[in-house]
């Protein structure tokens, strides 16, 4: 299944079924996904706006990566399910001999590392999408402050969220330099976050006061 290509009832419906995927992660990625969908229709309510001139180049930059940041999310939100078939197989394979639970434990690693790496790209690409949202509070349209509001918190839920699976897999794994990387990524994701959501909630809250 593509998250991209069912409908919102048909998603619901399969994420509280007793079927793991979509799991926690897709669901992470799907809400970057529409965090970024949010910043890019306030963008396409501001350019072209006589009002918002002086900001024009500023907001079709956003736009671009916003777009960009929902796509790729889009995309993470797929990976992520098929990175849990990966970690399935792996478990299912046969463990009868010292060669076959070598070949297991093998198997085991490298697909937890990719089900790792998901939920880390996942956290990365929506935390720049909560640094976008702050540029976007800061310029947009004022009639649409609040859709910037809601586009922040769910940036920094789906970068929380995405994280939090994330360190859950890496205590399964046994590769330090692997652990070692994703959790220095991880800190970057987290580093200052709260501070740009604050900001961007200040930002919104001062523009649309007048």
């Amino acid at each position: 299944m593509s998250i991209g290509s069912v409908s919102i009832d048909e998603f619901l419906t399969r994420l509280g079924s007793s079927d793991p995927t979509p799991g926690g992660g897709s669901l992470a990625a799907l809400s970057g996904a529409m965090a970024g969908a949010m910043l890019a229709m306030v963008c396409n309510l501001t350019v072209g706006r006589p009002r918002y001139a002086d900001v024009e180049a500023e907001v079709q930059a956003i736009l671009r990566n916003a777009l960009e940041g929902q796509q790729r999310l889009l995309s993470l939100a797929d990976a992520d399910m098929d990175a849990y078939g990966g970690v399935r197989d792996a478990y299912r394979l046969p463990k009868s001999t010292d060669e076959e639970r070598a070949a297991r434990a093998a198997a085991i690693e490298k697909s937890m590392s990719r089900a790792t790496d998901v939920p880390v790209d996942t956290a990365e690409t929506a935390r720049a999408l909560v640094d976008l949202s702050l540029r976007a509070g800061q310029t947009t349209n004022a009639n649409a402050l609040g859709d910037v509001a809601v586009a922040v918190q769910l940036a920094a839920a789906a970068a929380r969220g995405a994280s939090e699976q994330a360190r859950l897999n890496l205590a399964s794994l046994t590769d330090s330099s692997f652990v070692s990387r994703a959790q220095d990524r991880l800190a970057r994701v987290a580093e200052g976050m709260d501070a740009v959501v604050a900001e961007t909630m200040e930002s919104v809250k001062a523009r649309a006061a007048g």
